[in-house]
C-alpha cells in the first residue's frame, strides 16, 4: 500500500512538473525556453513554491520568470495587443470592473472588440483591444484585479498579440465605489473619471454643480451586478439635477456627457430615503 501511494505522489509530482513546464513554454515560447531550459530548471526545481491549493499559480511563475528576465512583454513597434477575459460572471459587473482595472493602470485608449455569453460553458468572454509597446503587464493586472476581489485563474497565450485571462469573479466588487448612506449630503472632488457611488436604499437622488462649470448630466442607474436600470443625459447645461431612484439600485455612476472637465469643480449630492 505504501509502495503504491508511493508512486502516486510521484506521478502528481511528474503531472505537476510537466503542467509547469508546459505554461512557462506557452508562455515565453518554445525557442525562448529551449534556449533558457538549464537555468529554468534551476528556478522551477521548487515546483511546490508555484502550486495553490493543487493548482498551478500561474500568477507566481510570470512574477518569478519576470523577476529573472525571461518574460518580454515590449513589442519591437506599437501594435494591436489583445485581452480576452473569459469569467464565471456572466452580468456587466465583469465589464465594468475590467475597464476600471484597465483605467487605474494608465490604460485610457482601448475598444472592447467583443463581448459574448456563453450560457452552455457559464462564461462570459471580452475581448478588449489596445495599441501598444508594451503587453500588459500580468502581475500588475493581477494586482489591481486582487483589489476587486478578482482572482486570476490561468493565463494562456493565444499568440504574440493575445492573451487570453481565466478569472474568478464570484466575489467581485467595485473597489472604486463610494458608499454614501441616504440623507447624507456629500461634497464629490474634481473627477478624475466619472463618479462611482454606492448606496444602500432611497427613492430620490439630488445633485448639485458648482458655480462656474457646466454640467451637461450623465446618470446611470445600476443594480447590484452593475446591469444598468435607467440613463438620465442631457444635452443642455443643469445647475442641479432631481431624480427618482429606480427600485433594485445598488450603484449610480455620475459623469458628464461630453468631457468630465464640464464639472472640474466636483458635484454636490444628497440620497433621499
Amino acid at each position: 500500500m505504501k509502495k503504491v501511494l508511493f508512486l502516486f505522489l510521484c506521478l502528481i509530482s511528474i503531472l505537476n512538473a510537466s503542467a509547469l513546464h508546459n505554461k512557462i513554454a506557452d508562455i515565453i515560447g518554445y525557442n525562448e525556453y529551449n534556449k533558457n531550459k538549464n537555468i529554468i530548471t534551476v528556478l522551477f526545481q521548487d515546483e511546490n513554491k508555484f502550486l495553490a491549493g493543487g493548482e498551478l499559480n500561474v500568477v507566481a511563475v510570470l512574477e518569478e520568470l519576470r523577476k529573472n528576465g525571461l518574460l518580454k512583454l515590449r513589442f519591437v513597434d506599437p501594435q494591436d495587443f489583445t485581452l480576452e477575459f473569459r469569467t464565471n460572471d456572466l452580468s456587466l459587473n465583469s465589464v465594468y470592473i475590467i475597464k476600471s482595472v484597465l483605467n487605474s493602470m494608465g490604460y485610457q485608449y482601448y475598444f472592447i472588440q467583443n463581448i459574448e455569453k456563453n450560457s452552455k460553458e457559464n462564461f462570459l468572454k471580452i475581448s478588449i483591444v489596445l495599441n501598444t509597446e508594451y503587453k500588459v503587464d500580468p502581475i500588475l493586472l493581477s494586482r489591481e484585479l486582487n483589489k476587486n476581489q478578482v482572482r486570476i485563474l490561468d493565463i494562456t497565450k493565444k499568440d504574440n498579440e493575445a492573451w487570453i485571462y481565466k478569472i474568478d469573479m464570484k466575489n467581485a466588487m467595485a473597489s472604486d465605489a463610494l458608499f454614501v448612506a441616504t440623507d447624507e449630503k456629500i461634497s464629490l472632488p474634481k473627477p478624475l473619471k466619472p463618479y462611482l457611488i454606492q448606496i444602500d436604499r432611497a427613492s430620490e437622488i439630488n445633485i448639485a454643480s458648482k458655480k462656474l462649470d457646466n454640467w451637461f448630466p450623465y446618470i446611470v442607474f445600476y443594480d447590484d451586478k452593475l446591469n444598468p436600470l435607467y440613463v438620465i443625459e442631457k444635452q443642455d447645461t443643469f445647475s442641479g439635477i432631481k431624480s427618482a431612484v429606480p427600485a433594485g439600485t445598488k450603484y449610480i455612476q455620475i459623469g458628464d456627457l461630453y468631457n468630465l472637465v464640464n464639472i472640474k469643480r466636483g458635484l454636490t449630492l444628497v440620497i433621499k430615503g
